[in-house]
């Protein structure tokens, strides 16, 4: 498809001032993810993959999918700052690879419309509802996918040279690391390289399949061996947590019907209207243009990733940072259409003001909390101790657990029916615990959930913890004045508030501590009374966090 003209008219702005125009959208969305990076709240996914750092430095990660990237981003832990800060840094990476992503879209779309139309693809993409808010979040969905639209780009090169054929294979190695769901884009690259086949000499047809096929075969030639170098280094059986990681994707990932995650879908469909709309613009450009069964072919590559939506569990907003790329270089055509007619600024201010529509609406509180719980944590515990939570708030603590990462991490918890909790508080103490989940919240209040503990580790975390400051429990008794008996299940020194209390036939006094070893102890007070872990443990001299603890996505 060639290029099309812009030429200035009396009545249309000059190609140049378009172009102009569509930079700018670019750049100030660009601009608006950057400040956005650095005030949006932190989720629960991004805490957990910083713990996976932390353990890859200490030596317990112990498997290889999916965590190559803990080797280039080793070094933020020894950057000073909190587990928010260190997310923070990361994000900026993160925000690097989405702009590769869009420089790539840029690219690619260069081979379908002018230099402004595919501006505007790369605006579309960026300023596209979830991709806007989670191009730069800390996931490997960025890093996959300014990966993969590189390798797009070079599949469909008019000269496939040995030095593209090698960067490609690199890139399709590195993706495939980053996430195993790199394999999606076979429908998009398949499609492209097709399309990029279809119109030359039958020759020349064999010697470039040859070639793609070396691309393909050393890609994965070196996923393997790559993957094998960094699972040596792991506590683990390279093959064996491979294998075990990969059948319990499979299991899951598929398994809960059509459109598991619709509701985050129809609200990408709301927040990236625009873009939406347009893609289902562009499908009739395309044929007007050229509805040829190599244009078929294309489009079904371009298009083809969204059918995942209708099965694939973890279709969750930064996934959409993944899916559609392809779908930007869709839009080129209509795009070079407007842009010939000189509305390239209209949509340049349409995809600029969706994105700062939704940097708008973005909550702010997430965050600033997080770093009062930061703060506070380590006013109290200024040495690790370990800690309960959900996905690992507190990213330089040791966690007691690892299954509490994720919906899935709780369903193979449940399905193993071991209350993981309990039993590592019989290896070793257990001093903090931090409600940050409606999983935990459950468990210390005795409230109902979407998702609870198995029954013996919620029963350990209700009547072994007490509300220390704002999220923040640590491990502790409340006496009741009938009380005859407690039981001390987080072993270690306590100070006893509120009322005296005779232990084990011993008198204390409120203000006292007491040793108490793991077991039953007889006790009697007459007035309430509160056993704290802890030689008098410091309050936070802040205040607790108020509002949302965490961010959504």
């Amino acid at each position: 498809m060639a290029d099309p003209a812009v030429h200035a008219s009396p009545k249309r702005l000059p190609a140049v001032r378009q172009s102009v125009y569509a930079f700018a959208a670019l750049a100030f969305v660009a601009l608006l993810q950057i400040v956005l990076l650095t005030q949006k709240g932190i989720n629960w996914d991004e805490f957990f993959h910083l713990t996976e750092i932390y353990r890859f430095r200490q030596g317990t990660l112990d498997h290889p999918m999916q965590t190559f990237w803990v080797r280039p981003l080793a070094w933020v832990m020894d950057v000073e700052g909190t587990s928010v800060d260190h997310i923070v840094l990361i994000r900026a990476f993160m925000q690097a690879a989405a702009l590769a992503t869009a420089a790539g879209i840029f690219a690619v779309a260069r081979r379908f419309a002018g230099p402004t139309a595919a501006l505007l693809c790369a605006s579309a993409y960026l300023s596209a509802g979830y991709v806007f808010t989670q191009a730069f979040a800390y996931r490997a969905d960025p890093l996959a996918a300014a990966c993969l639209v590189w390798v797009l780009w070079i599949v469909g090169a008019e000269r496939l040279s040995w030095n593209k054929v090698a960067l490609g294979a690199g890139l399709t190695a590195l993706a495939g690391l980053f996430t195993v769901k790199s394999a999606f884009w076979i429908v998009p690259i398949g499609g492209y390289a097709l399309w990029a086949l279809w119109p030359i000499p039958r020759q020349e047809q064999l010697a470039r399949v040859a070639r793609l096929a070396v691309l393909a075969g050393g890609g994965a030639a070196l996923f393997a061996i790559a993957l094998a170098l960094h699972g040596a280094g792991l506590p683990s059986d390279t093959a064996e947590a491979s294998a075990k990681s990969l059948n319990s994707a499979g299991s899951v990932v598929f398994s809960e019907g059509l459109f598991p995650q619709g509701h985050f879908l129809l609200r990408q469909i709301g927040m990236g209207l625009p873009f939406a709309a347009l893609a289902l613009l562009a499908v009739a450009e395309w044929r007007k243009q050229d509805g040829s069964a190599r244009t078929l072919v294309l489009l079904a590559g371009l298009y083809g990733m969204l059918l995942t939506l209708a099965v694939y569990r973890n279709a969750y907003p930064y996934y959409f940072v993944f899916l559609l790329p392809p779908v930007a270089i869709a839009l080129a055509p209509l795009l070079d259409k407007m842009t010939a007619r000189g509305r390239a600024p209209l949509y340049a201010l349409i995809f600029a003001a969706n994105a700062a529509i939704l940097f708008m609406l973005d909550p702010a509180e997430p965050l600033p909390n997080q770093r009062i719980v930061q703060e506070g944590v380590r006013e109290v515990f200024p040495e690790p101790v370990t800690y309960v939570d959900f996905s690992g708030h507190i990213g330089d603590y040791p966690r007691a657990v690892d299954f509490m990462t994720s919906g899935w991490g709780l369903k193979n918890y449940r399905a193993r029916g071991v209350p993981e909790i309990s039993e590592r508080a019989q290896r070793e103490p257990i001093p903090l615990f931090i409600d940050n989940h409606w999983v935990l919240h459950a468990a210390v209040t005795g409230e109902r959930a979407p998702e609870e503990l198995l029954p013996e580790d919620a029963r350990f975390i209700r009547e072994n913890y007490v509300r220390h400051w704002g999220p923040m429990y640590v491990a502790g008794k409340r006496i009741a004045a009938d009380a005859a008996t407690i039981r001390i299940e987080v072993p270690g020194t306590y100070t006893i508030e509120d009322a005296p209390v005779t232990i084990a036939g011993r008198r204390y006094e409120a203000g006292r501590t007491i040793v108490l070893p793991r077991g039953q102890y007889p006790v009697v007070a007459k007035d309430p009374a509160t056993l704290r872990w802890g030689d008098h443990l410091p309050q936070p001299g802040i205040a607790p966090p108020r509002g949302m603890m965490m961010s959504e996505y």
